[in-house]
């Protein structure tokens, strides 16, 4: 009797795939941190441009949608190797604090994506006191 197929034997093996198809594309990656009354979230952008983008915010989540177009400069037969990635994607990054969305700025410098997002105070917890009757 011959081997048995086991596609995914590891938690490993799982991660290797995922994790290569999510490297392969276009999906940034990210960094996010606080910085005093603010939350900073930088995104790795290369080769896209402002008009490229889509960055909005409602609640706790921030959303990048972008779009990197192919140029057409070159014949697909005159390749010799072709790696760069294009297409669209959308990245959806769920905020740790609630933010004010009118109080949120976006800059793109040299192919980095920086969010400035200013964190909303929680309100207390206030007890409520149960009567009975």
């Amino acid at each position: 009797m011959g081997p048995v197929f086991r596609p995914l034997d590891t938690f490993e093996d799982i991660e290797e795939i995922i994790g290569n198809a999510f490297d392969a594309g276009l999906m940034p990656k990210v960094d996010m941190y606080e910085e005093g009354k603010e939350l900073v979230v930088k995104a790795e952008l290369p080769g896209l441009r402002k008009k490229d983008l889509d960055v909005r915010v409602d609640g706790d989540v921030l959303t990048i949608k972008a779009e990197k177009k192919e140029e057409k400069e070159t014949k697909e037969d005159s390749y010799y190797t072709r790696e760069r990635n294009f297409g669209r994607f959308v990245r959806y990054i769920t905020l740790p604090n609630r933010v004010d969305a009118e109080k949120v700025t976006a800059t793109l410098k040299k192919g980095l994506l920086e969010v400035r997002l200013t964190k909303v105070e929680e309100p207390e917890t206030k007890r409520i006191e149960v009567k009975t009757k």
